[in-house]
């Protein structure tokens, strides 16, 4: 007995590396369940009209008005569950930026009248709720295409304040639905190239919305469960709603981060 354990342990170690190093059936080991986190560096151009109760907005540009950081080291999360020829994919993004400037112009916002002039410290929260279903059409040895749809919410927290005008606030979620597709190619066995895009372009109840977010990754996979990804992204919205006013948003740029399948 002493003996057998003498000549087990020591193999042990050996034989999980081999375990986890050998080729796996299909969804016998990593494609059942999906964790990614990212970092996107990305810059972001646009413009804001806030509406208020009484007066209309002025258009103001992110940057040439408010100075906001035109980039940002944005967190990225996704998880995914994958059944047959169906996939879920839950993400996440959260974008965050500051400014200060001497404003050159007058501009209402949200009812409040910022003059030229005055010194303004502004702020601009940006996060992304998606929810998404694809079906696999093709399934094929190198490639395999796909299509669904997206539930999307973005909620947008925006702060002005004024060294005389105070501080004013607008904070608001938009919900809106979007078209999915996505090709995967597979070049050789544990490296993937994938190419995603979901947007939509409607105009009803008074409310007129124009999204296009695609993004193009890369990803290797290391004993078939740890992966190393990076890719480009481009996430463009504009909202505009009698309610509140408009909205114009795009950010891009690349980014890169880890995945872990089980």
């Amino acid at each position: 007995m002493k003996l057998r354990r003498k000549v087990v342990y020591p193999i042990l170690p050996l034989a999980l590396v081999v375990l986890f190093a050998a080729p796996t059936p299909a969804h016998a080991l990593g494609d059942w369940i999906g964790v990614e986190g990212a970092f996107w560096h990305n810059s972001q151009s646009g413009s804001a009209s806030i509406d208020g109760d009484v007066f209309g907005g002025t258009s103001v540009d992110f940057q040439d008005t408010l100075d906001l950081d035109r980039t940002d080291n944005s967190k990225m999360g996704r998880v995914w569950l994958h059944w047959g020829k169906s996939r879920l994919f839950l993400d996440y993004f959260d974008a965050s930026r500051k400014g200060s400037t001497t404003l050159s112009q007058s501009f209402f916002f949200n009812d409040t009248l910022y003059a030229s002039g005055e010194a303004v410290a502004s702020r601009l929260d940006v996060k992304l709720l998606q929810a998404q279903y694809r079906f696999t059409l093709a399934d094929l040895k190198l490639a395999d295409v796909s299509l669904g749809f997206v539930v999307n919410q973005a909620k947008i927290n925006m702060q002005l304040d004024g060294s005389v005008s105070g501080r004013t606030t607008f904070d608001k979620s938009v919900p809106y639905p979007t078209l999915a597709a996505a090709v995967t190619l597979k070049p050789v066995p544990g490296f993937h190239i994938r190419v995603e895009a979901n947007g939509i372009k409607f105009n009803a109840g008074g409310t007129r919305v124009n999204v296009l977010d695609g993004r193009v990754q890369a990803e290797m996979y290391v004993a078939h469960v740890l992966g190393f990804f990076a890719g480009y992204r481009t996430f463009h919205m504009a909202a505009d709603n009698k309610d509140f006013g408009s909205v114009s948003n795009t950010f891009k740029g690349p980014y890169a981060g880890l995945g872990l399948k089980f």
